[in-house]
């Protein structure tokens, strides 16, 4: 329930006074007051995260990531543990695939392939074990560590992004995280719809492709024809990877959402998955 308005420059004058919140700048004063509110964590110390305001973004690790709840979701906050099992194990197999003497693209077909026969086995929205994980987070009010959907085996598009956007990396894949709002539609099966989808984006000879394992309409598909006006159909060009089908599909628009909460101060946790 709404506080009076005469109440509210009470509420700001004692939450500014509590020694906890002096000398913060007021911008990062203002999201405390928000965060304070909300139904579950993000970083305690938020002067110590560098805010990215969605597009297309890099993700480290120990970063928390903005999920759908306050916009009546279900999806609580994920909080990036690449040290936790399965994820780590996942990174390592990923890092040994980047060593391979392959193909770019075969690189990146193989990742895609271990993350949705391994890592993520249920794909479903509805799918129970997604949906017990995410209530018992929502009722602890607490984020959900990445590494969790992994033990359940259960994510759909939001999870299938940011796992494979590290995956990726640890392949020694540059990438960068996106999530957009998207249009596809079928004369053959009758559908259209407008929907919000994560993804991510390579960058390979100078072109910009989006690699997703979660959707197979925009997996291997170059980002400058997902992004025109008439979007990509089954003839349009594409990498070996994709599995060019009927349908029309493009992005509306790259959102300005999830916020990303990275660490000012890189930890030192990942590097025995990245560098060595």
């Amino acid at each position: 329930m709404k506080s009076p308005v005469n109440d509210k420059p009470r509420t700001v004058h004692f939450l500014y006074s509590c020694s906890a919140l002096k000398g913060l700048p007021i911008g990062t004063f203002l999201l405390v007051i928000l965060l304070s509110f909300a139904t579950h964590a993000l970083p305690e110390n938020i002067e110590n995260y560098e805010v990215l305001p969605g597009g297309l973004t890099d993700i480290q690790d120990g970063a928390y990531v903005e999920g759908s709840v306050r916009n009546r979701g279900i999806q609580p906050d994920y909080q990036i543990d690449l040290q936790s099992e399965p994820l780590k194990s996942l990174l390592v197999a990923a890092r040994e695939i980047g060593l391979q003497n392959i193909s770019y693209w075969d690189k990146i077909g193989l990742i895609v392939e271990l993350m949705r026969t391994d890592f993520f086995k249920y794909h479903n929205y509805h799918n129970p074990y997604y949906r017990r994980l995410l209530k018992k987070y929502r009722l602890a009010k607490k984020d959900v560590p990445l590494s969790e959907y992994g033990v359940c085996g259960a994510g759909v598009c939001r999870e299938h992004a940011l796992v494979l956007h590290f995956a990726l990396k640890a392949a020694g894949i540059d990438n960068k995280h996106a999530y957009a709002e998207i249009y596809r539609a079928s004369n053959y099966h009758g559908y259209q719809i407008i929907e919000d989808h994560a993804f991510t984006v390579v960058k390979h000879e100078e072109v910009d492709w989006v690699v997703d394992a979660y959707y197979w309409g925009f997996n291997g598909f170059r980002l400058q024809d997902l992004l025109s006006s008439s979007g990509i159909t089954e003839h349009s060009p594409h990498a070996p990877i994709a599995a060019p089908g009927p349908g029309t599909r493009w992005i509306v628009k790259i959102n300005n959402f999830p916020k990303i909460y990275n660490p000012k101060f890189k930890a030192s946790l990942c590097a025995g998955v990245f560098l060595h």
